[in-house]
């Protein structure tokens, strides 16, 4: 029954992977700027090489995100009675407690993708719509694929899984198995860094600004104290993914600086191996 479901999820997440790779490449192709370099009043410009390696090692991430998920297995019986919550580090052990869904943080993520569609309705962002589409996807894919990664390689037990009070079946999913890090607050804090970072090029408003960071800093957090209060994560869990979330939500715009961002001399070369194929970079300064 177990491995039925797991499997339905991991080839979800495998179309959703393709889907996302063949939007971002038509993307590219078929973009009213053709990838050039823009003249200089616009503050994100793309780059062929720079979009081909970003979404060529999403994509590659995330493939091997599936693969080791599809490896990962549901802990068993004996497995489960050797967890003590004593074996847990004391500042992540009071995480520990029963079974919760978390309704909250759930809503947080689902309406936090739609928050950087906001930019369609601007004027002054709506005429570089699809630089900043192709970023945002460009952040989606890599904070899934890594943190999907991690999880599968760590296979941290989640806290609700050392409490007598959860439902077994809970416990005996591969989802109990990949506590770190946090997705829900990786991905939140992704979003929204990326949506500050994009929008202070936009306004001039230093009251404004503020007020945007602010909320970018705020609302990950809050998902990260759902995601431990309701025992789904232990503290250094939602610490980890709040830092890698907001280091992909600001840099992936930050490259993309027209004044600041690669401007042609990186490099991309397929590297022909028949076990092992890969992309071999070449970046001059």
């Amino acid at each position: 029954m177990f491995k039925n479901r797991n499997s339905t999820g991991h080839k979800r997440i495998l179309t959703g992977i393709q889907n996302f790779t063949i939007f971002f490449l038509l993307l590219i192709v078929f973009s009213d700027y053709s990838l050039c370099q823009l003249k200089s009043a616009k503050p994100f410009s793309l780059n062929f090489n720079r979009e081909v390696v970003l979404i060529g090692v999403g994509a590659v991430t995330a493939v091997t995100a599936f693969a080791v998920f599809e490896n990962l297995k549901p802990l068993t019986n004996d497995q489960l009675d050797l967890l003590e919550p004593s074996n847990v580090n004391s500042f992540d052990r009071g995480a520990i407690g029963p079974f919760t869904e978390d309704h909250l943080c759930d809503a947080l993520l689902y309406s936090s993708y739609l928050v950087p569609l906001s930019f369609a309705f601007f004027n002054e962002t709506r005429s570089d719509i699809w630089e900043i589409t192709l970023m945002y996807g460009e952040v989606l894919l890599l904070q899934s694929s890594i943190g999907g990664i991690v999880k599968g390689t760590v296979k941290r037990t989640r806290p609700f899984v050392y409490d007598e009070q959860s439902p077994i079946e809970e416990k005996k999913t591969t989802e109990a198995r990949v506590s770190f890090f946090s997705g829900h607050t990786s991905m939140i804090a992704a979003i929204s860094f990326f949506t500050a970072r994009v929008s202070t090029e936009y306004i001039e408003d230093n009251t404004t600004r503020i007020l945007i960071w602010t909320g970018a800093a705020i609302l990950p957090a809050i998902a990260a104290f759902s995601r431990v209060n309701t025992h789904w994560h232990f503290p250094t869990d939602v610490m980890a993914g709040y830092a890698i979330g907001a280091l992909i939500g600001y840099f992936i715009p930050e490259i993309h600086k027209t004044k600041s961002g690669i401007n042609g001399n990186l490099s991309v070369y397929p590297s022909i191996n028949l076990n092992k194929p890969a992309l071999s970079l070449q970046l001059k300064f």
